[in-house]
């Protein structure tokens, strides 16, 4: 077969197809009168309008679901989107509950020091991370009448001493390290004194040099003894775990646990001065007056 007979039977089967589906249209209008030829014309076509219509049908389908597809597809983007800011703010309110409890406990501690202490609330902004036991950054320095020699607390305890200052900052020896000793005592025998000592390898302490013969066992609480000169007396240090021979025999030894938690430091006390007791009494007026 030519291109040019391919032609004409491609013109032949429109004109059918034109002319077939005009007879539809005037079947479907007259009701009444049925016309033999139309009808066959229908029958012939139904299967190719069926074929037709589902394909129709079908990709209209097809679209359908892809729109839809994409909708869910930027809903469960936005979704996941509003999940993570839900969280981040959760995650920023329950630090600021935290913040906040710590701020309640040092103010708490600060007042109820007030009539010993002259106490400076500091934040910390860093931390030696060459050696976590060794030394931390406050944020309060010179300026603020900060200098080397004060002790550093927070409501738990002790945590060491300012060696270093600049007009905005202090550098804090903690007592973990092996250079911080600490004159110390048990507060359930003021009678044993000995000295604390740090490792600068691990969160306990060595209260060392303990005679032999001194009651000492665990559970039993140790503060400064305020004999060093450095630390006033009185403030907590840790609590014994465990008491050890030292090498020889003649002297023992105590593990103590800080009761200071130095891996969440984040806010602490710096004891600017040491009231005397003319001021303390002069603080109690003070007191007295306020709640009169």
């Amino acid at each position: 077969m030519t291109k040019k007979q391919k032609v004409i039977i491609s013109l032949v089967l429109v004109v059918i197809f034109y002319f077939a589906f005009k007879i539809m249209v005037i079947t479907s209008r007259e009701e009444t009168t049925v016309l033999p030829l139309g009808g066959v014309v229908r029958e012939i076509i139904a299967p190719i309008q069926k074929g037709i219509t589902w394909i129709t049908a079908s990709l209209n389908d097809v679209v359908v679901y892809f729109n839809d597809n994409r909708f869910l597809r930027q809903q469960n983007k936005e979704m996941a989107e509003k999940i993570v800011r839900l969280e981040e703010e959760v995650y920023s309110l329950k630090e600021q509950e935290l913040e906040n409890q710590r701020l309640l406990l040092l103010l708490e501690y600060k007042e109820e020091k007030t009539e010993n202490y002259d106490l400076a609330m500091a934040k910390v902004i860093g931390r030696n991370h060459a050696n976590w036991y060794e030394t931390l950054l406050v944020n309060q320095g010179s300026k603020q009448g900060i200098w080397p020699g004060m002790v550093v607390v927070n409501h738990d305890g002790l945590i060491g001493r300012i060696i270093n200052v600049t007009p905005n900052t202090a550098e804090v020896l903690l007592i973990l390290d092996r250079e911080g000793a600490v004159g110390a005592r048990i507060f359930e025998n003021r009678h044993t004194p000995g000295v604390v000592v740090g490792t600068s390898k691990s969160q306990y302490l060595q209260m060392i040099h303990l005679p032999h013969d001194l009651p000492i066992e665990p559970n039993q609480t140790v503060v400064t003894s305020g004999l060093s000169g450095v630390y006033p007396p009185g403030i907590r240090i840790g609590k014994v775990i465990e008491v050890l021979p030292e090498p020889g025999g003649l002297m023992k030894r105590a593990t103590l646990k800080p009761f200071v938690d130095f891996f969440r430091l984040e806010e602490v006390l710096i004891i600017k001065k040491v009231k005397t007791p003319e001021e303390k009494i002069v603080s109690e007026e003070e007191s007295v007056v306020e709640n009169a």
